[in-house]
């Protein structure tokens, strides 16, 4: 496996996005392509480094030769900000543009998967459901589903309130595109979305202060009767790397049979 930490400039944003890749490049021989290329997104408070700290994700990825890419994006809830970076832009757009620019990262459809935890579950899931024609499939482990709830928790603390501001302006207007409970309405209206598989898990015991279980039950109930094709799987467990790590592996599993 071949791993690189990257500073990629985006002309765009004016700014640098740090990058880690993983690329299997001794599970595959030689001229054989990888299997596809799985970008990975950070919870809350996190970053890309994450994912290859705290987690066996490069190990699955490299087991079934899949390349890693686990960009940092700030508490931004992968939005472009009223007040920050155009984080959605740079992910969808800029970004994917520079890596095959440098790295020759394919941009198909069909080799392209995204996903993420918590925050990023929530941003893997807006992405796939807004751009259905980058990805071959999509996942959200733990996500932070219900912005609107999540805002409601923060209310009371100027701090959490100022975030997330930065990121929908001072009235903290959602707008409807990234309110995933409805989102997920409209979206659904688009075939293309209806045939993107989404894999999502949660674990039973996340409910804690951010009601992380709660707001994955109201994304189901958001979502039922939509005729999607989505998969959602929950045990024994909390918000924590222990689940994140088995639903990564989860994840490879069922794209690379869906594959």
């Amino acid at each position: 496996m071949a791993g690189i930490q990257a500073l990629i400039f985006i002309p765009e944003a004016s700014r640098s996005v740090r990058v880690e890749l993983y690329f299997p490049t001794d599970t595959l021989g030689e001229d054989v392509p990888p299997r596809g290329v799985i970008t990975l997104l950070h919870g809350f408070s996190g970053s890309g480094d994450d994912w290859v700290q705290l987690s066996a994700a490069g190990r699955y990825a490299y087991d079934k030769g899949y390349i890693l890419i686990c960009p940092s994006c700030d508490n931004s809830f992968y939005n472009d900000m009223v007040y920050g970076p155009p984080w959605y832009a740079i992910l969808t757009e800029y970004l994917p543009r520079q890596l095959n620019r440098i790295f020759h990262i394919p941009q198909d459809r069909e080799l392209n998967y995204l996903a993420g935890l918590s925050m990023g579950g929530y941003g893997a899931l807006r992405i796939g459901l807004l751009n259905p024609r980058r990805y071959a499939g999509i996942g959200a482990f733990s996500g932070a589903l219900d912005i609107k709830t999540l805002c409601g928790i923060y209310a009371g603390s100027p701090a959490a309130r100022s975030l997330f501001a930065g990121i929908f302006g001072d009235g903290l207007s959602i707008p409807d595109d990234a309110d995933l409970l409805k989102l997920v309405k409209t979206a659904a209206e688009n075939p293309e979305v209806r045939g993107l598989p989404l894999f999502l898990t949660c674990g039973k015991q996340d409910n804690s202060e951010h009601r992380v279980y709660d707001q994955n039950q109201a994304f189901l109930r958001a979502a039922e009767g939509l005729s999607l094709n989505l998969t959602y799987r929950e045990w024994d467990g909390a918000h924590q790397w222990s689940f994140y790590d088995q639903s990564f592996a989860e994840f490879v599993a069922f794209i690379d049979e869906a594959g």
